[in-house]
């Protein structure tokens, strides 16, 4: 086994991720992902990310349905989650710069289904981010958590909604773990609070399931616009402002595709040491 593993550190609107190669006979093919994720992820003892995403075998069905990859993604706690759409943005990125992108745009298959990923011409990438599914009923949690109730929208991966007048003023590292946690939601959830701009600019921070308060999230940011959308408070393309930078959110409504747009840069690169040590860290 190889005792230092290649990766390249990227990031899209400050949401950032360390990125490795495990498919067959490469690098970090035979590792334990959840391993690693806590430990390349943390941000005193190891390299620093939101998450660990990994370029895997695509599956058959997926394969005869044009996919170019797949991407798995695990959490800094070491879970995994079904989707992540800065990261599939910084996915496609990777795969371009690797040489691994034939054209413009790639099927990438994720846990949340075969989603398209594109390179635009000003640096940007966008993504189709599947057909959101949102609960008719607003959600008040018990016990109160916030005097406003949750929009749950679904991105491939959960989301509770909030809207409140300023998020600024939003305790995001005391509310934001009880709400993940909260009996209401069996396998945790991302949380997002919302403040409304105007009819196509929204204000949004966000509490990330396995990761924390992140500086953006690009499902969050698609649950957000949808949330609002389906309420009639946005139109069809809204700009998010996130403590990382600004989002892009087309969505139509009904069974359409939502569709998230935004910048996806590298950062560095480097070798990571496969010593005990650096495998995971615990306590």
């Amino acid at each position: 086994m190889i005792d230092k593993l290649p990766f390249a550190k990227f990031e899209g609107a400050g949401n950032d991720f360390v990125i490795i190669d495990g498919r067959p006979g490469a690098p970090a093919d035979g590792n334990d992902l959840s391993a690693l994720a806590v430990a390349m992820c943390d941000r005193h003892y190891g390299i620093g990310a939101d998450g660990l995403l990994v370029a895997s075998p695509v599956t058959a069905t997926a394969r005869s349905e044009g996919a170019l990859a797949h991407m798995r993604m695990h959490n800094p706690d070491g879970s995994e989650s079904e989707m992540c759409g800065n990261g599939l943005r910084c996915f496609a990125r990777w795969l371009a710069e690797a040489g691994l992108l034939p054209s413009d745009d790639a099927v990438i298959e994720t846990g949340a289904g075969l989603l398209r990923a594109t390179l635009r011409p000003n640096g940007f990438v966008s993504a189709t981010m599947g057909v959101p599914r949102v609960d008719e009923h607003a959600l008040a949690l018990r016990p109160a958590v916030l005097e406003q109730s949750a929009t749950r929208v679904s991105m491939g991966n959960p989301h509770a909604v909030f809207f409140v007048p300023d998020v600024s003023a939003v305790p995001l590292s005391d509310i934001g773990p009880r709400i993940e946690h909260h009996a209401a939601f069996p396998s945790r959830t991302n949380v997002e609070f919302v403040q409304v701009l105007t009819e196509n600019r929204l204000r949004v921070r966000v509490w990330e399931r396995g990761a924390g308060a992140t500086l953006a999230c690009g499902t969050g940011a698609c649950a957000a616009h949808v949330a609002a959308r389906v309420q009639g408070i946005v139109s069809e393309r809204t700009t998010l402002e996130l403590p990382g930078g600004e989002l892009e959110v087309t969505w139509a409504g009904g069974e359409s595709q939502a569709q998230l747009a935004g910048p996806a840069v590298r950062v560095f690169d480097g070798a990571w040491p496969l010593h005990p040590n650096n495998r995971a860290r615990s306590g």
